[in-house]
């Protein structure tokens, strides 16, 4: 092909990528999505003489790049420089493992070795959810995240099984299409395109329709205050104003049988000291609201910190105050108002703007952390996923604060500690009124069909709702409007076999790609050492 055909296709698989992605096009294109850019690296493979690992690099960063740019263009609302870096790198990331993957197949048999970017891409895919850099915004398994009809078999594999299944239909289209221009046979081709097609499909179909929810059922009540996080929400001549209105909102949907009332991340801005929480004028105010209600546990979001008494083990995340005196730790919380109170630490922090990457390599520019405005530069965490307990001890709340509901092999560790129902408490207003904050919304319908959860969902500026069991959006308030709801929540205690097991494609993916790998890298010693 003629180099400028080669950008043609490039462009093409960036394109399709990004339209296919969920509230920017159509989730169906993502089955074609990939053929442009296996037709590159297939050129260069057939035509040894002119390929060369650096130009596949460059067509796959360039498709990578406009998919990146093309799906999340709306962090650039939060800041410039860290979408620009955020697109770049994630980019040559995924660039990076399509050129791993073209190296290995020079190795062994052209027609077949397609079919290795399935472990290869799968394996990093899982890798990028748990690393310092990690943005698992992009899964291929979350394209789906509103077509929650065709997707119900996640609760057996995850987003994983979305990714393979997504993957290997384009791999199949591509062998269809090179059959078909050297005129061969194409019946079993089509044939097995349409199995693979439809029975996922089908089996999810079937699922969808005939799903009862299952347990009982309790009363929540959920907040949408609606304020603004860059010009009021962290004013601190604001704070008690931003109180009382939501709990304003709050009395207006809450009564006897309220069992929960929910509210937004970072809902108690500036920071609380956790030894003084009951001290706080805030926390008391609260208090008392909840004392009208006698069935009513409260969750809301807060920035918390600790102070460190000489001799106390510090944390690595621990900062230093001017002077040098005091060590301390600074937390995205949510806060269970039980008798002690309940605290629990976000826990996969966002990078570059409540955690910096490799602090052994960054920690002196942490000062350059993306500021949105509330707690910035690297925050504490916690190794444990807390799971909050009624009062009356008939519900098991999974306190997921914001970026956390992103992570489906996360989220199962509060469902395996107990946890009968999920609630997720955002801040979703930095990006604007872009597809990002209604991606985030529909990356919750993912993890309540893995678990089997109901979830209650607050967000400061919208879009705060419930989502069922079947992952179906109810009640859903409009964005950047003030508002409450109530509504009857699920209490199951069922574990689905991806809570129970984890993303096991991942796994097994990350296992056989290190083996395939060595297996490479083994022929390629044998061949130079016979040559």
């Amino acid at each position: 092909m003629k180099p400028i055909r080669l950008l043609g296709l490039s462009i093409l698989s960036g394109a399709l990528l990004a339209y296919s992605w969920p509230a920017i096009g159509f989730s169906y294109l993502i089955f074609f999505a990939w053929i442009p850019l296996l037709l590159i690296a297939e050129t260069f493979l057939i035509s040894r003489k002119s390929y060369t690992s650096l130009k596949v690099y460059g067509y796959a960063y360039l498709s990578f790049l406009i998919w990146n740019v093309g799906a999340t263009w709306w962090v650039v609302n939060a800041s410039f420089e860290g979408a620009l870096m955020a697109f770049l790198a994630n980019s040559a990331l995924m660039a990076g493992v399509f050129t791993l993957v073209f190296n290995m197949r020079k190795r062994f048999q052209v027609n077949r070795s397609i079919w290795l970017l399935l472990p290869f891409w799968l394996g990093a895919e899982y890798l990028h959810h748990d690393w310092d850099l990690s943005w698992p915004w992009l899964t291929l398994g979350n394209v789906f995240a509103g077509d929650i009809q065709l997707i119900q078999w996640y609760e057996f594999t995850g987003t994983g099984g979305g990714s393979l299944w997504v993957l290997t239909i384009n791999i199949l289209l591509l062998q269809l299409y090179r059959q078909w221009t050297q005129n061969q046979a194409i019946k079993q081709s089509i044939r097995s395109i349409a199995l693979v097609l439809m029975i996922p499909a089908l089996v999810s179909l079937t699922m969808y329709f005939t799903w009862e929810a299952k347990g009982k059922t309790i009363q929540v009540a959920v907040v949408q205050p609606n304020v603004d996080p860059y010009n009021m929400k962290f004013n601190q001549s604001t704070l008690g104003t931003q109180l009382d209105q939501i709990l304003r909102l709050g009395a207006s949907v809450s009564d006897a049988s309220t069992a929960w009332l929910i509210g937004p991340e970072t809902a108690l801005a500036r920071s609380i000291d956790e030894s003084q929480l009951e001290e706080s004028q805030r926390i008391q105010k609260i208090r008392e609201f909840q004392s009208k209600y006698p069935k009513m546990n409260v969750l809301i979001g807060a920035e918390t910190h600790k102070v460190y008494n000489p001799g106390d083990k510090v944390s690595s995340t621990a900062r230093t105050s001017p002077d040098g005196e005091i060590r301390y730790d600074v937390y995205n919380t949510a806060l269970h108002f039980q008798s002690p109170m309940e605290i629990y630490h976000k826990s996969k922090l966002v990078p570059g703007v409540e955690q910096m990457p490799f602090p052994w390599l960054f920690k002196y520019i942490e000062d350059f952390a993306i500021d949105l405005g509330g707690s910035s530069g690297t925050l504490g965490k916690q190794d444990e996923r807390t799971v909050f307990k009624a009062k009356d001890g008939l519900s098991n709340l999974a306190p997921a604060i914001c970026y956390e509901s992103v992570f489906g092999d996360f989220m199962t560790s509060y469902v395996r500690n107990g946890a009968d129902f999920i609630a997720i408490i955002t801040n979703d207003g930095w990006w604007g009124n872009t597809p990002g904050h209604k991606q985030h919304l529909m990356y919750a319908s993912l993890r309540a069909i893995e678990n089997r959860r109901d979830i209650a969902r607050s967000a400061n500026t919208g879009i705060s709702c419930f989502v069922n069991q079947r992952g179906e959006i109810l009640q859903a308030q409009p964005y950047w409007q003030e508002g409450a709801i109530r509504g009857n929540v699920h209490l199951n205690s069922g574990k689905t076999l991806f809570t129970i097991t984890g993303d096991l494609i991942g796994k097994a993916s990350v296992l056989l790609a290190l083996i395939i790998w060595i297996w490479g890298a083994q022929k390629r010693f044998r061949k130079k050492k016979i040559a």
